[in-house]
């Protein structure tokens, strides 16, 4: 899987603004996250990023192909268990108080589908480090209609194009709840706004 993402980094055609460069935190629908995992190797020179990870055989899966790529994961707990996840949230912040850049899947590991949850608002509070949404959009995409995150599948040689919204910043100990409405709307502005200017141009007469 890694050797595949190699080779639609290689042969993607990018659009788009440049995106940061620096340490950042990026938020992502988890629709995007093999998309998301091409674009930040093509386009950023720094390619090594953490982010969560499921547990189980899919969660060895994904944790095997982001290692092969120079990232690194932090394994999630069973669904449910927020306690726990609290805790690896504070974990996240602490590797990236270290100078790694992160990703989070706002919507996952479960959904539902396009819903924020408040894990990267944790980290980005503990950790001092922007939130960077992104809104990563592929032509042609091939969707996985089964899945409950209708995932994207980048092709080769297809058409790629990452926008970022406007960085969010959280203050130590900063109450979470009214910044979640935000994040929501971040990354549903910059995911419409990464498919718009994707589409086709209409021909006019």
């Amino acid at each position: 899987m890694a050797a595949y993402l190699r080779l639609v980094a290689a042969t993607a055609r990018t659009s788009g603004p440049p995106v940061v460069q620096g340490q950042a935190i990026f938020a992502i629908w988890h629709e995007s996250n093999l998309v998301a995992c091409t674009a930040n190797f093509r386009l950023r020179a720094e390619k090594r990023v953490i982010s969560f990870s499921t547990r189980g055989f899919r969660g060895i899966v994904m944790n095997t192909m982001l290692e092969s790529m120079g990232s690194g994961v932090v394994a999630l707990p069973e669904e449910g268990n927020r306690a726990e996840a609290a805790r690896l949230a504070l974990e996240m912040a602490r590797i990236g108080r270290e100078g790694s850049s992160l990703v989070v899947s706002c919507d996952g590991p479960l959904g539902p589908y396009r819903v924020a949850k408040p894990g990267v608002l944790i980290v980005a509070r503990e950790s001092g480090i922007p939130i960077h949404p992104w809104g990563v959009s592929i032509r042609p995409a091939l969707r996985l209609n089964g899945r409950w995150d209708r995932h994207l599948v980048p092709l080769p040689f297809c058409r790629l194009r990452v926008d970022e919204g406007q960085p969010i910043r959280i203050a130590p100990r900063e109450p979470l709840k009214p910044r979640l409405a935000e994040l929501q709307a971040a990354l549903e502005a910059v995911a419409a706004l990464a498919d718009r200017r994707m589409a086709p141009r209409q021909r006019v007469g």
